[in-house]
């Protein structure tokens, strides 16, 4: 009987796996299986793109990796201040079918591409000029070939998100992604110099406004109706004005570290970055990629409104504490075991970055809150708040502490001003202060616990190799967290088994 068991078990995990992957029929369904999906395709593409910055971290030096963070903060800057955020208008709007803008979307992204290519390569000298990097000067001219071939996408990928169909959007993504990390890991091998990277961009984007063209059964044309143009732009201008403040938040520290430390201190502030604030930043990105089309269907029902604001404050912070507190605890033992001795002096970055990839995540379903209420507005002067903040201490810090200085500041802003969206939030939803705090102090006790409990197993290890020890630390953590987790929801009966049975019921 224990064998038929068994067997009979696992015939009900496969054929559970398609309905995971299937989209349902009701908002909550196509929002869980949304999930599934996103969930699939930022672990995915996670682990390319950080396996593929390990590789290269073999090879390539830290300055490369700093001449290629300039070159993109060049592009992001354009992208931001020419952000106007037609996406997030389409979504937003209540009417399924939103073809007739589609071909004044087109246009206009156009338009956009062939403006920030052509900014780019006038640019370059001075650029060049400013950071002191000469390399910049023919770097900057091929990157200005990814926005140039981004604006050429399809528009009618929109529908991914706001139908919540985001297993073609999986395919979609991914595709540029593989073929980036082919391409910079193949030519890296060979060449072993700065180009690995950057032709690396141009070919996953070019890869991905193909297939954007494949997937998707929508043809554009050039066609341009004013009158939808303003009303799209109506609604973007606020999402630009919060782009524009996020600008100068997520490449304001990047700009500064390359101007005043140079490009090998950006390579290992961003490569801080990107291992640190990776899994929890990620989980943010599913959050609002799942809950803005999800929150925009039930703008008007509060009571709906406010179960899923909490739900996903939850489940978030049940994801992203132990990942920070993880990343925080092993840091020493990853640089060695990982990129090498080469990349200690990240340390210190990762640990405060990982911090700040937390505080990310508790407000990740904050933004989409707002964008799906009408209310983007909000977001722009919650960010001004946080701006005003890094902006009077990040020079001094720089100066003092180096990049490590810099992501402190980071920490300090969002210490701040997170309590502040995070009460605002509330007041959109009506929601209680007491349950908030009841769905993050759980979480966060089980992910601190842990950590003391790796810390001490760290202390307590023979002399290991690197390798050897991350593993043996990493395997502690996963065991330790979901003990303490449950424990806690069940003294302070948090909802949490009541959002996972919602979950597993609307997947099967």
């Amino acid at each position: 009987m224990g064998l038929v068991s068994r067997l009979v078990g696992a015939v009900r995990l496969v054929r559970l796996v398609p309905r995971l992957l299937t989209p349902g029929d009701s908002v909550l369904e196509r929002t869980a299986t949304g999930g599934v999906w996103l969930s699939l395709l930022t672990v995915t593409d996670r682990v390319l793109r950080l396996g593929m910055f390990v590789v290269l971290a073999r090879v390539l030096a830290p300055a490369d990796f700093g001449l290629l963070g300039l070159g993109l903060l060049v592009l992001a800057v354009l992208r931001r201040i020419s952000r106007l955020g037609l996406d997030e208008a389409l979504i937003q709007r209540e009417e399924a079918d939103v073809d007739a803008y589609l071909d004044t979307t087109w246009a206009l992204t156009i338009a956009r591409g062939v403006a920030i290519a052509a900014v780019t390569v006038a640019a370059a000298p001075a650029v060049a000029g400013v950071f002191a990097e000469p390399q910049l000067r023919s770097i900057l001219p091929v990157l200005a070939l990814s926005p140039l071939l981004a604006g050429l996408r399809n528009p009618g990928v929109v529908y991914f998100r706001k139908e919540l169909a985001f297993h073609r959007q999986f395919v979609y993504t991914l595709s540029g992604t593989v073929a980036q990390v082919a391409v910079a890991v193949v030519i890296a091998l060979v060449y072993q110099n700065v180009w690995a990277l950057v032709v690396g961009v141009v070919a996953g984007t070019a890869v991905r406004t193909a297939v954007s063209h494949g997937i998707h059964g929508y043809r554009p044309g050039f066609a341009f109706d004013a009158a939808a143009a303003r009303e799209l732009l109506g609604f973007g201008k606020w999402i630009f004005g919060s782009g524009l403040v996020l600008l100068a938040l997520n490449q304001g520290d990047d700009a500064l570290v390359g101007w005043l430390l140079g490009a090998s201190a950006l390579g290992f502030y961003q490569m801080a970055f990107r291992l640190s604030n990776a899994p929890a930043t990620e989980v943010s990105h599913v959050v609002s990629k799942a809950t803005f089309p999800a929150f925009s269907k039930v703008q008007d029902d509060i009571e709906r409104l406010r179960e899923g604001f909490f739900r996903t404050v939850r489940v978030v912070v049940s994801l992203a504490f132990p990942m920070a507190v993880g990343i925080a605890v092993v840091a020493p033992v990853f640089v060695r075991a990982v990129l090498g001795p080469d990349w200690l002096p990240a340390v210190g970055a990762m640990r405060l970055l990982a911090f700040w990839g937390a505080l990310r995540a508790l407000v990740a379903v904050v933004g989409p809150l707002f964008q799906a209420t009408g209310r983007p507005q909000y977001s722009t002067v919650l960010q001004l708040s946080r701006l005003a903040i890094a902006a009077a201490l990040v020079y001094p810090a720089a100066l003092r502490w180096g990049f490590s200085g810099v992501a402190g500041v980071l920490v300090l802003s969002a210490v701040v001003q997170n309590p502040v969206a995070l009460a605002v939030a509330l007041r959109v939803v009506d929601g209680r202060v007491l349950r908030l705090l009841r769905a993050v102090g759980v979480p966060a006790g089980a992910s601190l616990s842990m950590g003391v409990v790796v810390l001490a197993t760290a202390a307590a290890l023979p002399p290991i190799s690197a390798l050897a020890a991350l593993c043996c630390l990493v395997a502690v953590g996963v065991v330790v967290y979901p003990v303490f987790l449950v424990l806690g929801t069940r003294a302070f009966e948090t909802e949490l088994e009541d959002d996972i049975a919602v979950v597993r019921d609307a997947l099967t």
